[in-house]
């Protein structure tokens, strides 16, 4: 009996010697929910930022205009998820003790400051696309080259951030960069045409390497 007692006494001893999980502070819910209510709000803002670059890039078409209200977005949000799948297996692959959450937020704050370089071209694009046809798609590609540099420099700006080894991030931003290029080249076929004037850019990667 006594050796029965004792038995049963060492599960709550080793329940007494545990350390209780860890409850979330007040505190600590607001900053986490305020946090996801920023990245919300950014995400809303680079949809509707690219969405007006390329109103203003089609403005010398009315319907190609109406069109890319909703291309441009559209190829930069199926960018994010085609990359996420091969961003996250990096992750793992480095063993970097990170939410995937966090990663996502990195990526999503990046592609806003991209969108605001969109932001700060779209006149004067939504100007020449409409007086000019030559001129135009030349300054189309430059923002976009230049957003994209933006996008890529902020998001190794965001990952060094974040409580991770700094060359496993630096590893895991060059993943995620080249990762989101190559998608975005090659998912604008599906949008194509955004300018009046075809480019090298429409036919994707096959198009540049010609």
């Amino acid at each position: 009996m006594l050796l029965g007692m004792t038995t049963q006494a060492f599960p709550v001893l080793e329940q007494l010697e545990r350390p209780a999980p860890r409850q979330e502070t007040v505190i600590e819910r607001v900053a986490s929910s305020r946090k996801t209510h920023d990245v919300l709000v950014k995400a809303l803002g680079t949809i509707g930022f690219s969405a007006l670059w390329g109103l203003c890039a089609g403005s010398a078409k009315p319907l190609m205009a109406l069109a890319n209200v909703y291309k441009v977005p559209m190829v930069i949000t199926l960018a994010l998820v085609v990359s996420l799948p091969a961003v996250l297996v990096t992750r793992h692959l480095l063993r970097i003790e990170l939410h995937p959450r966090e990663i996502v937020a990195a990526l999503v704050v990046s592609l806003f400051r991209a969108s605001l370089v969109l932001l700060g071209v779209a006149p004067l694009l939504g100007v020449y696309a409409y007086t000019t046809q030559f001129i135009a798609p030349l300054l189309a590609q430059v923002s976009a080259f230049l957003a994209l540099a933006v996008g890529g420099f902020a998001l190794q700006t965001e990952l060094r951030r974040l409580p991770a080894p700094p060359r496993q991030l630096l590893v895991l931003g060059l993943v995620c960069v080249g990762v989101l290029s190559l998608s975005l080249l090659q998912l604008i076929t599906l949008a194509t045409p955004v300018l009046t004037i075809p480019t090298a850019f429409g036919a994707g990667i096959e198009g540049m390497l010609r």
